[in-house]
C-alpha cells in the first residue's frame, strides 16, 4: 500500500514543481545516470513530441553517465517525463514509481551497484545499512539515514531531497527485489517537500 500526506493532483501539479525549484540549493548536483533512465522511458514509448519536450525541459538530450548535472534540470526532467507516461503508466505517482525502478535497474547493472549487491549477498540488513553511502554515489542533494524498527523492518529518512517519494520506493522496491528480499512491502510518504520517509519490510 502506497501512502502519502499529499493529494496526488497536488503532487503532479506545475506550480508544486515549480515550489521544489525554489528549494533546490544552488550548486547541488546529480549524476548523469540519472537523465539517461528517464530520458530512455520516453524514448520507449516512441513519442517524439514528448522526447522533444522532454528534453527541452532538461536542457541535455545525451548527458553523460558519470558526470554531474544541475539538479534543477533532473527535477524539471522527472516531471515532463511523468507527466508523458502519465497516461501509458496509470497516474502521475506510478509513473514516478516505474522511473525509481528503472533507474535503480540501471545502477545495479554498473560497478557500483553490482558491488553492493555482492557485499550485502543474502543479507538484506547489510544491504539497508549501505544505503546511505550508495545514495551519495549518484546524489549531491540532500542525505539518506536507515533506522531499525526491528528484525527484517527499517525506516529509511531521505533530507533534503526535492524529488517525491514515488521514486524512491521504486528505487527500493527494485533494490531489495534484486537482492531477494521476500514478502517485501515499501511505503513512503512525504514529511515536508524536501522531506521523505519510508517504510521497508520484509521476512
Amino acid at each position: 500500500m502506497m501512502v502519502s500526506n499529499q493529494d496526488a493532483a497536488e503532487l503532479a501539479s506545475p506550480r508544486e514543481l515549480e515550489l521544489r525549484l525554489k528549494l533546490i540549493p544552488p550548486g547541488d548536483t546529480v549524476r548523469g545516470y540519472f537523465f539517461n533512465c528517464a530520458l530512455e522511458q520516453v524514448r520507449l514509448q516512441g513519442d517524439e513530441e514528448a522526447l522533444r519536450r522532454c528534453v527541452e525541459a532538461s536542457g541535455l538530450e545525451s548527458p553523460t553517465a558519470f558526470f554531474k548535472y544541475p539538479m534543477s534540470a533532473l527535477l524539471r526532467l522527472l516531471y515532463h517525463v511523468a507527466w508523458a507516461l502519465n497516461d501509458s503508466r496509470g497516474g502521475f505517482e506510478a509513473s514516478l514509481r516505474l522511473l525509481g525502478q528503472w533507474t535503480a535497474k540501471e545502477f545495479l547493472r554498473g560497478s557500483v551497484g553490482r558491488t553492493m549487491l555482492l557485499l550485502a549477498g543474502r543479507n538484506l540488513k547489510r544491504l539497508a545499512d549501505y544505503l546511505p553511502t550508495a545514495y551519495g554515489t549518484g546524489w549531491e542533494h540532500g542525505w539518506g539515514e536507515v533506522m531499525w524498527t526491528g528484525s527484517g523492518q527499517c525506516l529509511v529518512s531521505i533530507h533534503g531531497n526535492v524529488v517525491p517519494y514515488p521514486y524512491f520506493e521504486g528505487v527500493f522496491l527494485e533494490v531489495f527485489q534484486a537482492a531477494g528480499a521476500t514478502n517485501l512491502k515499501v511505503r513512503g510518504w512525504q514529511l515536508g517537500t524536501a522531506h521523505t520517509r519510508y517504510s521497508l519490510s520484509w521476512d
